[in-house]
């Protein structure tokens, strides 16, 4: 499993609780590219929600 930067990124602001329009704003690029990584991330993560591969990075260390 190889997440890039941008995902560990925006991992990390989902663990701190943002809402996707919030790290679209943070990160200034739009809400459709935070939800293209946030797909991208549950299709490498092989989780079936955000909130599991949330956990399992938090677990593992990665974030």
């Amino acid at each position: 499993m190889v997440i890039s930067t941008r995902e560990l990124e925006i991992l990390n602001l989902l663990s701190e609780g943002l809402s996707s329009k919030e790290i679209a704003d943070q990160l200034y690029i739009s809400y459709d590219t935070v939800r293209t990584h946030r797909n991208n991330i549950l299709k490498k993560t092989k989780f079936k929600t955000l909130t599991q591969a949330v956990s399992y990075c938090i677990r593992d260390g990665i974030i």
